[in-house]
């Protein structure tokens, strides 16, 4: 199986979740968000597995091409930089979390998710 095939088939349906859990239950992942701790543990483990989703998108698929591929090759640089940010300038990632529990770019998360969760779907899955 492709490479591409089979990151789309693995992340178009996590995706999907994200959406849908994001746009349903705005009020909880709002609270959530505001009661994360200032730091901790959390925060290390979060940037951890961004770097490693990131850096592993990247080892096998860092593909610049003129199609749907180079999505998931962005998204690998995406998550290492997500790592690095939250392992290297955690007070920076702290506020971000607090301004995004206050505004609207939590529905405007999961719209980008359900959209890129349904086109992963149907490139994964349609071949």
């Amino acid at each position: 199986m492709d490479v591409s095939i089979l990151l789309a088939r693995l992340i178009g349906p996590l995706y999907l979740a994200v959406g849908v859990g994001l746009l349903l239950n705005q009020g909880y992942y709002r609270e959530m968000l505001r009661s994360l701790p200032s730091g901790g543990i959390l925060y290390y483990l979060s940037g951890a597995m961004a770097l490693v989703f990131g850096v592993a998108v990247l080892l096998f698929h860092n593909l610049w091409v003129a199609d749907w591929r180079v999505i998931l090759t962005i998204l690998g640089w995406l998550g290492v930089a997500k790592g690095i940010l939250l392992l290297v300038f955690p007070q920076a990632a702290i506020r971000f979390t607090a301004w995004t529990a206050r505004s609207s770019l939590l529905f405007a998360s999961a719209i980008l998710a359900l959209l890129l969760g349904n086109w992963f779907c149907y490139v994964g899955y349609a071949s």
